[in-house]
């Protein structure tokens, strides 16, 4: 009984979402379509990287395998060169758009958050290459969502920022990270100190991730990642917004708490 519950309560089910796809959304039908997406949970295509499971093949039961430390997205562009993000409600919608990749089920509340942290991408896109697919604007898409900024810009301004604190916030947060796509996955861009030490820049939003970069003539685009998640594949210090507060953490007291 136990096991059947589970079952029940981790099932990904979007059929309410598909018929009112199908449907021609009037505006009485719009509040609910939004309710239903706002709730919902669903297939995003993503590249965890060449060597997201290395060595997995050569693998013994009770071996530890090292997954993958991060993920982007598999993003399609239109003609404009507009950027989307592609969604599927169900594995089946999935293998009727002839689609192959890795994915992961994501709660849209946890997906707005991370794409309000980047100015990456331009078009939500449900269901894409199927006979009933939906796109929409990612401010559309955002705008459903209450996504407030947290206390830790007020955390960062204080000058006797207490650091057990500032971690335990951190532990909680997304973070925007710069990154560059090279043909081995994607890499964070790191910054070198008057020392020439280098560190893992992080970011609490856009506008400080731009203070950086916006200019750089790389291709650096800025990616979300929770802060715990980070310091588990980090192998330098971290500096929080370096053009601001600029305030560097020590790798190894951080993974030391």
């Amino acid at each position: 009984m136990e096991q059947a519950k589970l079952d029940e309560d981790t099932a990904v089910d979007n059929s309410r979402l598909e018929e009112l796809i199908r449907q021609e959304i009037t505006p009485q039908m719009q509040m609910e379509f939004f309710e239903v997406l706002k709730e919902s949970r669903l297939f995003l295509p993503v590249d965890f990287g060449e060597d997201a499971f290395k060595g997995i093949e050569n693998s013994k039961p009770g071996d530890e395998i090292e997954g993958p430390s991060g993920f982007g997205i598999q993003f399609l562009t239109d003609d404009k060169g507009n950027k989307a993000v592609p969604l599927f409600t169900s594995e089946k919608k999935m293998a009727k758009a002839g689609v192959h990749t890795s994915v992961m089920v994501m709660y849209m509340r946890d997906l707005a958050g991370m794409l309000a942290q980047s100015d990456r991408y331009s078009i939500i896109a449900i269901n894409p290459f199927t006979e009933f697919d939906l796109n929409m604007p990612i401010e559309a898409f955002l705008a459903q969502f209450d996504i407030r900024p947290d206390g830790l810009r007020e955390l960062l301004a204080k000058e006797d920022l207490d650091g057990d604190e500032l971690i335990e916030e951190l532990m909680s947060s997304q973070m925007i990270a710069g990154c560059v796509d090279t043909d081995e996955g994607t890499n964070f861009v790191l910054i070198w100190d008057n020392d020439k030490k280098p560190h893992l820049p992080l970011f609490t939003d856009i506008e400080e991730f731009k203070k950086m970069f916006e200019n750089y003539t790389g291709d650096v685009y800025p990616q979300a990642y929770y802060f715990s998640d980070l310091i588990d594949v980090a192998n330098n210090n971290i500096v929080i917004n370096p053009a601001c507060e600029s305030v560097v953490l020590d790798l190894e007291t951080i993974k030391g708490q």
